[in-house]
């Protein structure tokens, strides 16, 4: 009898290694195909509560909708989700980044709060006046044409809604940590554009204004590490 329960038990526990391995090799796999998943989850991990606690200080935007723009596996957008009401949009154009972002949120537990959708930042899959808040960390040094960016952004927004678009840390980051990071930032610059990094251009807010979007504004961090694009609507 004993050999028999033992026998049953060994069969039971192989049986549950079986189920799970296939579902961690698959989110495994996921992660070794986002290459931003690793310092996201590394060394940049506490730069989103700190940005996601910044922007709702300086904006007051706690529920409705936000889209994160080039949000990657979702580290801004599940921020963001923990901290206020919002249902989070993460757009992103690199399917597997969409598929682990979906991943991640129903270990999380924040299904149906933090959204994974496959979009171009450039043309996005929202209807006018979707979204009371925008955000993008980061993605905005990868878009071929940033203005269509900014202009998708504004389209999107509600009136009296705000996006928050650039790439940098937060001021509310600590010390250390924020000089260690942008150190590490300069650091890789050159390893940066080699990767398809490339500058805000130049004009990107004159030629906003042109296009309508009058209330937009270039917010530098102290470092001049980074900057942000606030547009108001």
């Amino acid at each position: 009898m004993r050999r028999a329960f033992t026998g049953l038990a060994l069969l039971i526990s192989a049986f549950a290694a079986c189920r799970a391995a296939p579902a961690d090799t698959y989110k495994q796999s996921l992660i070794r195909r986002c290459p931003q998943y690793k310092a996201a989850a590394g060394r940049f991990a506490p730069v989103y509560p700190a940005l996601a606690r910044q922007i709702v200080k300086d904006y007051g935007i706690t529920k409705g909708v936000c889209v994160d723009v080039g949000g990657g596996s979702g580290p801004l957008a599940f921020a963001l989700a923990r901290t206020t009401r919002l249902t989070v949009y993460m757009l992103d154009i690199d399917p597997v980044a969409v598929r682990l972002c979906s991943l991640l949120a129903d270990e999380a537990r924040l299904t149906g709060r933090v959204c994974a959708i496959e979009g171009d930042a450039q043309q996005m899959p929202f209807r006018d006046g979707f979204a009371d808040l925008v955000v993008s960390r980061g993605s905005i040094f990868f878009w071929p044409n940033q203005l269509a960016g900014v202009k998708e952004a504004y389209r999107i927004l509600k009136p009296r809604g705000v996006a928050y678009i650039g790439g940098g840390f937060s001021r509310v980051l600590d010390a250390k940590t924020h000089q260690r990071l942008a150190q590490r930032r300069r650091q890789a610059a050159g390893r940066m554009k080699r990767g398809g990094w490339k500058p805000l251009d130049k004009d990107l807010v004159e030629r906003a204004k042109a296009a309508g979007i009058t209330r937009i504004r270039l917010l530098r961090e102290p470092d001049d590490v980074g900057w942000w694009l606030e547009v108001r609507k």
